[in-house]
């Protein structure tokens, strides 16, 4: 777990230094903020994509964890697919049953993404036995659960036309505007969320 919080506040630091260079940049050189906006967007993929990585960490080392019964199974857990090949691999004791159990949490979920409320849920009991995780987690961020999902919502959306729109307005052709404001509020959010999880679970 340790590692995984520790990757997730590197990244953030990057974030920041992208931040302050866009300070610098508008405070220090004079440079127009309009001309600056994809160092604002780039604040916004790069926080999710932290996030959904951290995501992706936290469920790897928790399901280990219980693997090597340093923590309690989840019922989900218990229902965590495993192929024969695997289970074949695990019981040779030809390599470590640890490693072989992370490659195949890892490759089950290569092909998913943790951004959506449900999803993120759903990744977490697998080796978090909390029902109501959402509520937890609001409370510790100090705001309601329907604000939490509707904000967790709107960033990812925003960023998704980032990355796959290009940020450009599908009525006008022209690109959607982003502030300071914007990308910092976001920024801080996603944070706050990745670092409420970690002290919950």
């Amino acid at each position: 777990m340790n590692n995984s919080i520790k990757r997730f506040r590197e990244s953030f630091v990057r974030i920041k230094n992208i931040d302050a260079l866009y300070l610098h940049l508008t405070n220090q050189l004079s440079f127009n903020e309009s001309d600056l906006g994809d160092l604002l967007r780039s604040q916004v993929v790069y926080c999710v994509s932290a996030f959904d990585r951290f995501i992706h960490d936290i469920t790897k080392a928790g399901m280990l964890e219980i693997f090597s019964g340093n923590r309690m199974a989840t019922p989900s857990y218990l229902k965590f697919s495993i192929p024969v090949e695997v289970y074949n691999n695990i019981n040779t004791g030809i390599v470590s049953p640890e490693i072989l159990f992370a490659q195949h949490i890892q490759n089950s979920h290569s092909y998913q993404s943790f951004q959506d409320a449900d999803k993120i849920s759903t990744a977490l009991s697998l080796f978090w036995d909390e029902h109501h995780k959402w509520q937890k987690i609001a409370n510790k961020m100090e705001i309601s659960i329907t604000d939490l999902k509707v904000e967790l919502s709107n960033i990812v959306i925003r960023r998704n036309q980032i990355a796959h729109e290009s940020d450009v307005d599908l009525y006008s052709g022209g690109l959607q505007s982003i502030n300071h404001n914007d990308s910092i509020r976001m920024v801080e959010f996603i944070e706050k969320l990745g670092e409420s999880i970690y002290t919950l679970i």
